[in-house]
């Protein structure tokens, strides 16, 4: 295989930026998944927990939980714009499908805590009460960040990974069959 096919197989392994969004978008639909997921279940413990203990309105709990996962994912489809978007399209796909599992977990864990401080700041700008921000009651919304941050970068690598991992095996055998036309 020459260089000029090696260079060849290099560009077109990564996913376009077009692809990128999209693998973004279904890493946040996972993460989101994983969140409702996460909320119903505390919902469905609580619940049972009060129907125990004859306290409180156990039918309450299941409807809560819907309404907090659709703020939250307001929210988190607001942190995709802010961070999500910019990282889907400044970095290659390639680069991505290279990443040790244990350093996209930790890429993923640190981009909700900063998607979730991003929307605060950018909140208080726009209020004018900058000089006024605090993170104060702030404390639950965080592991929830790095939840669905986790599991959408993870999903967005996976996706980026297989696609670069199915693109370079198109790609090999193309040369080659290029070269076997040609020998005969």
């Amino acid at each position: 295989m020459g260089s000029s096919d090696e260079k060849e197989i290099a560009e077109n392994t990564g996913a376009g930026p077009f692809q990128r969004l999209l693998f973004a978008l279904i890493g946040l639909l996972t993460g989101n998944a994983a969140l409702l997921f996460y909320l119903l279940q505390n919902a469905i413990s609580s619940r049972a927990a009060l129907l125990r203990d004859h306290m409180g309105e156990p039918a309450r709990e299941l409807p809560y939980a819907w309404d907090i996962f659709i703020l939250y994912a307001i929210f988190s489809l607001i942190g995709w714009v802010l961070v999500g978007l910019p990282m889907a399209l400044a970095f290659p796909a390639r680069l991505l499908s290279r990443l040790a599992w244990p350093l996209c977990l930790l890429i993923g864990a640190i981009l909700g805590p900063l998607a979730l401080l991003l929307i605060f700041v950018v909140m208080f700008g726009l209020q004018g009460q900058l000089n006024s921000f605090r993170l104060a009651h702030t404390e639950s919304l965080w592991p929830l960040s790095i939840l669905v941050s986790t599991v959408s970068f993870v999903m967005y690598a996976v996706c980026c990974a297989r696609d670069s991992a199915s693109k370079s095996r198109a790609y090999r055998v193309i040369p080659c069959s290029r070269h076997l036309a040609q020998e005969e």
